[in-house]
C-alpha cells in the first residue's frame, strides 16, 4: 500500500529504486480510508539519507500510511538543507495539537554527551511528553531509546570507548508480537558509542526485554502495553551504510575497528553480506500491524494519554510512606503505570536497602570465592596426601627391597615401618632429611654386624646452628673405643635440646671428617662413584685423567673452582691433623684413587 508524504519530498527516479509507492493527499481523500498516521522526528544529521531509509521500510506494509516530519525547532542542523527542513518538516509547535497512530524518533550521534548538555533536549523532552499523550505506538530508534528510557524509567546508558560496531546475531528471547515470523535467531546493524545493560529492567517489569547481548547490551525491549519500542539497531540500514561510516572515521582518523560480521571474511576488500533486511521489513511491518493498526482508535481523539508515575525511594521507605503513595496514585485515573524504587533512608543516619543489596551481593561474592579457594584448597590437599602416601610408600619399599636382597632379619620391616611412621607425623625437616642416613646405617650395622651409633649422640650443633667441634670431639672420643667396630649415619647430629639438625648436602663428607679428626685416625677414606680427583669433568671430557696426589691447598682450590669432589667444610679437621685424606672409587677398589695430605 502506498505512503502518503510531501508533495516533491523524494524524486521520481529515487522512489522507482527504491520502490515506494506513494498516493497523493487528494488521492487518498477520495478513498473510503482512514491512513495511519506515523510522525518521524528525524533527528539523523543527513536527513534526506534517513527519509528514503524509514520510508522504504514503512512501504512494505499493506496500510496506506501518512507521513509527518518532524524536525527540531531549536537546534540547526549543519548537514541539512535549510531550504528542504522549512518545506517539508514540522516543528513540534506545529504538531502539538494532533493526535498520530505512530511516532518514529532516530538516533542521532550524541550518545557520548550528556543528555543535559544536548542543545535540542528541553525540546525533545517535550516530544517525549507528547508521544506519551497523543501517540499511541511509539518507536525510539538507537539514540533516541536510550534517552527515552532515561527518561520515562530513570533507565542510564554506559559510555564506552570503543564503537558497537557491526552486524551483530541475536536470540529471540520470547515470543511476542514484534517478532512474529521471526526465526529463533536474527542479524541487527549496530553503530553505538553507549549501551544500556539488561539487569537495569529488573525494576521496571512494564519493559520486557526481547534480545540483547553481552557486548552490545539490550537490543530490543517494548513495553507490555506496546505503545513504547526500543529499538537499538538499525534494521533500517542500507547495504552500505556501515561502509560509509567506517570509512568516514577511517578519514577522520578516528579510532574503529572493522565492522563485525559484516564484510565476507571480515575484510573491507570483499562484498559486504546483507543479512538483516529480512528481518527488519518483517520487524517494521509486525509493528504497523500488530502494535499500530490493530490497537489504535479509529479516531485517534481516543487516544488516552500514556502516564508513567515514577517513586522514589524516599517515598517507600516505610509503610507510611506507601500509604501516601497509595493516596496520590488513586488521586488521579490515568497513573495506571507505577514504577517504584528500592525502599530509601528513614532518616538521615539510615541505609537504602540497594546500599544493603550491594553489600549482600559482595559478600556472597566474597563468600563464594573463600568456598571456591576452600574448594580448590581441599582438593589439593587430597591430592598432596595421596601424593605423599605414593612417597612414602616408594622410600620405605627402597629400604626394603635392601633388607630383602641382603636377608636381614625380618625385624627391620618393622624398623622401616616405626621410622616412616615418625617421618608421616613429623613437622622437622631436618628429622625427615636425615632418616635416609639413619635407617641406610642400621642396615650397614646388621649386615657387618657391627654396632650402630646415632649421630646425633656425636655431632652436636650449637644455638647459632654451627657445629661445636670441641663438643663433638669430645662425645667421640667418649663413645667410641679403639677397635670398637661400629657404622654411623652421615649429614646429621643434634642441637642442645636433642632435636636433629642436618650439615648441607654432602654432610656426610663432613661427619666423616670430623670422626677422623677426633679419633686421630691416620687414613681417612671418602669412597664414592669416581676413580679420585680428575683434571676435568669425565661426563663431559672422556680423556680427563686422575690426579694421583693433591695437597689440602690445591683440593680447596679444586672444589672453589666448581667441582664436587668433596664438601668444602669437610677439608679442615682433616687438614689440622694433616691426616691422609685418599678419594677411592666403590665400584673400582682396586684402584688407588687420589691421594691428599700436606708433605
Amino acid at each position: 500500500m502506498p505512503l502518503i508524504i510531501p508533495k516533491n519530498l523524494i524524486e521520481k527516479s529515487v522512489l522507482e529504486k527504491e520502490k515506494i509507492f506513494l498516493k497523493s493527499e487528494k488521492e487518498a481523500e477520495r478513498q473510503d480510508i482512514r491512513p495511519i498516521q506515523i510522525a518521524i522526528v528525524n533527528l539523523m544529521p543527513k536527513k534526506e539519507e534517513t527519509e528514503i531509509q524509514l520510508l522504504r521500510m514503512l512501504s512494505n506494509s499493506a496500510l496506506q500510511i501518512k507521513i509527518d516530519l518532524v524536525r527540531m525547532d531549536s537546534y540547526r542542523s549543519k548537514n541539512a538543507d535549510a531550504e528542504h527542513l522549512q518545506k517539508f518538516y514540522k516543528t513540534y509547535d506545529e504538531i502539538k495539537n494532533n493526535k498520530y497512530d505512530a511516532m518514529i524518533i532516530t538516533g542521532a550521534p550524541v550518545e557520548r554527551l550528556e543528555y543535559d548538555s544536548i542543545k535540542y533536549w528541553e525540546e525533545l523532552k517535550r516530544i517525549f511528553d507528547f508521544a506519551k499523550a497523543n501517540v499511541f505506538s511509539t518507536m525510539f530508534i538507537c539514540w533516541s531509546a536510550q534517552a527515552a528510557l532515561y527518561y520515562y524509567y530513570n533507565i542510564p546508558s554506559t559510555v564506552i570507548e570503543k564503537k558497537i560496531f557491526g552486524v551483530f546475531r541475536y536470540e529471540k528471547l520470547q515470543e511476542h508480537n514484534l517478532l512474529r515470523g521471526f526465526d529463533d535467531e536474527f542479524f541487527m546493524p549496530q553503530s553505538r558509542y553507549s549501551y544500556v545493560n539488561p539487569e537495569s529492567f529488573a525494576a521496571h517489569p512494564d519493559v520486557q526485554v526481547l534480545a540483547h547481548r553481552t557486548d552490545t547490551g539490550v537490543s530490543l525491549a517494548a513495553t507490555t502495553d506496546q505503545r513504547f519500542i526500543f529499538s537499538f539497531g538499525h534494521w533500517e540500514y542500507d547495504a552500505e551504510t556501515l561502509h560509509k561510516e567506517y570509512l568516514r572515521d577511517l578519514y577522520k582518523k578516528a579510532p574503529i575497528d572493522i565492522p563485525k560480521n559484516y564484510y565476507h571474511k571480515d575484510d573491507p576488500g570483499n562484498s559486504i553480506r546483507v543479512r538483516w533486511r529480512t528481518a527488519g521489513n518483517l520487524f517494521f511491518s509486525n509493528w504497523l500491524n500488530y502494535c499500530v493498526y490493530q490497537e489504535t482508535p479509529y479516531d485517534l481523539n481516543e487516544i488516552q494519554k500514556k502516564s508513567v508515575s515514577k517513586f522514589g525511594g524516599s517515598s517507600l521507605s516505610d509503610a507510611k510512606q506507601f500509604a501516601k503513595v497509595k493516596e496520590i496514585i488513586l488521586a488521579k485515573e490515568d497513573r495506571d503505570i507505577v514504577v517504584v524504587s528500592a525502599p530509601g533512608k528513614r532518616h538521615p543516619s539510615d541505609t537504602k536497602i540497594t546500599d544493603r543489596l550491594i553489600e549482600i551481593h559482595r559478600l556472597k561474592e566474597e563468600v563464594r570465592t573463600l568456598a571456591d579457594v576452600i574448594q580448590r584448597l581441599q582438593e589439593d590437599l587430597s591430592t598432596k596426601k595421596d601424593e605423599l602416601q605414593i612417597k612414602l610408600t616408594m622410600s620405605k619399599n627402597r629400604f626394603l627391597e635392601i633388607v630383602n636382597d641382603l636377608d636381614l632379619d625380618s625385624h627391620f620391616e618393622q624398623e622401616i615401618d616405626s621410622v616412616f611412621s615418625e617421618i608421616e607425623k613429623s613437622t622437622s625437616k631436618d628429622f625427615v632429611l636425615s632418616r635416609g642416613e639413619y635407617l641406610n646405617a642400621k642396615i650397614m650395622a646388621a649386615y657387618l654386624d657391627y654396632q650402630f651409633i646415632d649421630a646425633k649422640d656425636l655431632i652436636r650443633f650449637d644455638r647459632k646452628g654451627t657445629v661445636d667441634l670441641e663438643k663433638s670431639y669430645r662425645n667421640i672420643r667418649q663413645k667410641i673405643e679403639k677397635g670398637q667396630k661400629v657404622v654411623i649415619p652421615g649429614f646429621y647430629g643434634s642441637d642442645e635440646s636433642g632435636a636433629i639438625r642436618i650439615f648441607e648436602r654432602g654432610g656426610s663428607d663432613y661427619t666423616g671428617s670430623i670422626l677422623a679428626r677426633a679419633l686421630n685416625s691416620a687414613v681417612y677414606e671418602n669412597w664414592t662413584d669416581v676413580d679420585g680427583v680428575m683434571t676435568g669433568d669425565p661426563m663431559k671430557n672422556p680423556n680427563v685423567e686422575k690426579i694421583p696426589h693433591l695437597n689440602y691447598t690445591e683440593l680447596t682450590q679444586i672444589i672453589e673452582g666448581g667441582a664436587q669432589i668433596y664438601q668444602r667444610e669437610a677439608i679442615e679437621p682433616v687438614k689440622e691433623k694433616n691426616i691422609t685424606l685418599k678419594i677411592l672409587n666403590t665400584n673400582a677398589p682396586d684402584s688407588e684413587g687420589t691421594e691428599i695430605r700436606d708433605n
